[in-house]
């Protein structure tokens, strides 16, 4: 014979509460090494803003695991904080997992040094990159439906900002010079934007783990 505390422990009410819990904390713990690595790799190359150097050539060289530790743990994050929270509707979870994939592709599949991207590999990554940055803020903002106004607001003002970077770094690609600088650097400065940007969002995605405006009846969570 069993307590009656014990049985409650074991029972499906309790897996299902406990499930949630487990996954926003492994979500909320890989968000923040995920920002401490994005600073760290900008410290180790001694490289904040104005950038030198696209935020793709962090991964060459022998400090290359680092980034790739980065994107895996951004990716850890954003699943883990979407499983992890009611109301975490398919089609979220779709754009996270598309953008998750690309991200990993980026930081697994390396860049040509100096940015010009012309091998095979380089493509992959540039491809990996673009999916990640249109994916991942877009299916932030919109898994956050149960969060708080205030936090919804912030996730789709990111966005935006994130967006304009994107576009300016697509006029970089085009040859275009923006605020004076010359194209590789334009490219560089906004594609570091646009990253800053999204690492703010993902920590407004975790912040808003700890704020909600109502606990739903806990149930079983799907990735997508």
């Amino acid at each position: 014979m069993t307590s009656p505390a014990a049985d409650l422990a074991g029972s499906p009410t309790s897996t299902a509460v406990t499930r949630p819990a487990t996954l926003l904390a492994v979500g909320r713990v890989a968000a923040l090494a995920a920002l401490v690595l994005c600073v760290l790799l900008q410290a180790i190359d001694h490289d904040f803003f104005p950038p030198q150097i696209s935020v793709s050539q962090y991964g060459i060289g022998p400090n290359g695991w680092i980034f790739t530790a980065w994107t895996v743990l951004t990716a850890i994050a954003v699943l883990t904080l979407h499983a992890g929270e009611p109301a975490n509707g398919h089609h979220f979870g779709y754009w996270l997992v598309i953008g998750s994939i690309g991200l990993v592709t980026m930081g697994v599949v390396r860049t040509d040094a100096g940015g010009l991207q012309q091998s095979w590999h380089a493509k992959v990554h540039m491809v990996g990159s673009i999916v990640a940055l249109v994916a991942l803020p877009i299916g932030m903002a919109m898994a956050m439906t149960w969060a708080r106004a205030r936090w919804r607001r912030t996730a789709w003002i990111l966005v935006l900002v994130s967006a304009g970077a994107l576009i300016m770094v697509l006029l970089s690609a085009t040859g275009s010079a923006t605020w004076g600088m010359d194209s590789p650097h334009s490219w560089a400065f906004w594609q570091s934007v646009a990253v800053t940007v999204d690492m703010v969002l993902l920590s407004t995605f975790a912040l808003a783990t700890f704020s909600r405006p109502r606990d739903p009846d806990p149930g079983p969570r799907a990735l997508v």
